[in-house]
């Protein structure tokens, strides 16, 4: 039996949508509570100059990657497919 965590993944960090995502440029009604808080935080971040968009989009990639089973109804909304 396959490792439940294996089967989910989470589309490629070059896609335009993760920068979009840590900039607030997506106007999405999310379903994960903590993607929703982790990308209003890095949006406030990038705004206030705190942090880079790259920077942003690799913390926020390794968190989703560690609970992708947990991101993969709003990332089929965001990103469609991958």
């Amino acid at each position: 039996m396959s490792d439940p965590q294996t089967q989910f993944s989470i589309p490629p960090k070059e896609r335009k949508e993760w920068a979009e995502l840590v900039n607030g440029n997506i106007n999405h009604q999310f379903q994960n509570f903590v993607l929703q808080m982790k990308t209003a935080e890095f949006s406030r971040k990038i705004s206030n100059g705190q942090i880079s968009t790259e920077a942003a989009v690799d913390e926020l990639y390794e968190l989703c990657r560690k609970y992708a089973v947990a991101v993969q109804s709003d990332f089929k909304t965001i990103f469609k497919e991958w």
